[in-house]
């Protein structure tokens, strides 16, 4: 259960994260991208509360529901700057920075579980979240294309792995 929960979830982050890429790489409007993150954010933030209080019957624990707030958080706040045209974006950046520290550590406790697969995109989105501490925390916009290219990719991966999960073929499970 708690895989296919979680792929839903990451079904729509892949498809965030690909348009949020494109987005960087001047694909988009901040407006048009405001709502995606906001479905997303709004989308795993129902999967936090399921799993933090949702009780025996969903299957997840608290620390299933504080890894995916980080993404439901993450979300919200691109949405939310988005749609207020939000040129300085630093604040987030430092929390992409802390997000990245987080997830490290995150990955290599899932690695405990056997899950090579959901260690490897934990990892992976570590770089990405610190490809963003770069990008804005650091104000470094020479970056831009190279982690719109990074981020549309990492989308791909995401989804693919989401979709898998939620059809109940993630090797992991």
């Amino acid at each position: 259960m708690v895989y296919g929960v979680l792929g839903m979830g990451l079904l729509f982050v892949g498809g965030v994260l690909f348009v949020n890429g494109l987005w960087l790489l001047g694909y988009g409007t901040d407006d048009d991208v405001a709502v995606f993150n906001f479905l997303t954010g709004l989308i795993t933030f129902l999967i936090v509360l399921w799993w933090a209080f949702g009780g025996d019957a969903s299957a997840g624990t608290p620390f299933n529901a504080a890894g995916t707030m980080l993404f439901s958080f993450t979300y919200l706040w691109i949405g939310a700057n988005a749609y207020r045209g939000i040129e300085d974006q630093r604040s987030f950046g430092w929390y992409c920075f802390f997000v990245a520290l987080t997830a490290v550590p995150t990955g290599y406790i899932v690695l405990l579980t056997g899950d090579v697969g959901l260690t490897g995109l934990w990892w992976l989105w570590a770089v990405l979240w610190a490809a963003f501490f770069v990008l804005l925390g650091l104000e470094r916009a020479e970056y831009t294309d190279a982690v719109g290219w990074f981020t549309g990719a990492t989308g791909v991966v995401t989804a693919v792995a989401g979709y898998l999960m939620a059809a109940g073929y993630w090797p992991w499970a």
